[in-house]
């Protein structure tokens, strides 16, 4: 059986599976490209950063968040700018700067979850909907064809098939995508918090 033949036989619902099932892939490929430790928390930038910050070469630290393309640039930019007004002003400025970030790296990630969840109910409401089809044919036949009425049912099935087929792997996208994030946003913290104490010591911060 070649695809026409299976969206054939599957009814409309079949593109609309289809159709997710591409949004889904659009949505994957996407946060993989965003999703890289050089665009979030780079370890070769902290250490640099660390460095600046250690020596109090303010100066040059913020020239190297302007230089980089990178969440952990923008999270001590937002530090550095703020560390006059104190430590408290500063890791506020930081957390609301990183909470910002974390949330752009969350966009699409909702697509995922929506189509892992509704492409198996697509699927069970295109067999339904066939099913109802197979039995009022059955109900209003004189002498219903077994063979024919069999055939009707494996053909309501396919849009089940054909569900499961995306929304499983798509949920598996999605829990990826998520963990990622999560430990991505982990380190992010750990190294905001430790730039965080060469912006504004907490003995300054306290005084």
């Amino acid at each position: 059986m070649d695809l026409g033949e299976l969206f054939e036989r599957g009814g409309p619902l079949m593109y609309v599976i289809v159709g997710a099932s591409t949004l889904a892939a659009a949505a994957f490929i996407d946060r993989l490209l965003a999703l890289r430790r050089t665009h979030i928390a780079p370890l070769g930038l902290f250490k640099s950063l660390r460095s600046h910050l250690a020596a109090r070469d303010v100066e040059r630290a913020r020239a190297l968040c302007r230089e980089q393309r990178s969440v952990l640039a923008e999270v001590t930019a937002a530090g550095i700018d703020k560390r006059r007004r104190g430590r408290a002003a500063a890791k506020e400025a930081m957390e609301e700067t990183g909470s910002v970030a974390v949330g752009r790296l969350e966009s699409w990630v909702n697509v995922l979850a929506t189509v892992a969840a509704i492409a198996p109910l697509l699927g069970l409401l295109g067999t339904v909907t066939g099913m109802i089809e197979v039995f009022f044919e059955i109900e209003s036949a004189v002498d219903p064809d077994i063979a024919k009425l069999s055939g009707g049912i494996k053909e309501a099935l396919y849009t089940t098939g054909a569900g499961l087929t995306v929304g499983i792997p798509v949920f598996v996208a999605y829990r990826y995508i998520e963990s990622r994030i999560e430990r991505y946003a982990q380190e992010l913290e750990e190294r905001s918090l430790a730039l965080l104490d060469l912006i504004v010591p907490e003995e300054e911060g306290e005084a």
